[in-house]
């Protein structure tokens, strides 16, 4: 297998993983919108919690891909092209779903 394959997949591994942000992201605006009593606790371990799911969701997507296509090994071309597919999503669709998570949180601040 060609390393511009590996690079490849490596880019969408890095892509998915900006889908995953995204769902923990949301999840965490759900879980730490509202107010209560120890807030500031609550958000800090709703968003431990969200960054160690994140890391173990991304660690087991790369290993499966690398078995799955057989990477010869793990190189630093294949962890800069899952950097580069994680800053591509970010910088593009991320915005995207943000926007709409802040006109929700907004629209639910508004009603309350």
């Amino acid at each position: 297998m060609g390393a511009f394959y590996i690079f490849v997949v490596c880019v969408a591994c890095g892509v998915v993983s900006g889908v995953a942000y995204d769902v923990l992201y949301i999840l965490r605006h759900i879980f730490c919108a509202r107010p209560f009593p120890r807030a500031m606790a609550w958000r800090t371990s709703v968003a431990a919690v969200c960054d160690i799911l994140y890391a173990l969701s991304l660690s087991a997507l790369f290993i499966f891909c690398s078995v799955y296509f057989s990477f010869p090994d793990i190189r630093l071309y294949m962890l800069l092209a899952c950097l580069l597919g994680a800053v591509m999503y970010i910088k593009s669709l991320h915005i995207i779903v943000a926007f709409f998570v802040n006109k929700l949180y907004n629209r639910g601040a508004e009603a309350e």
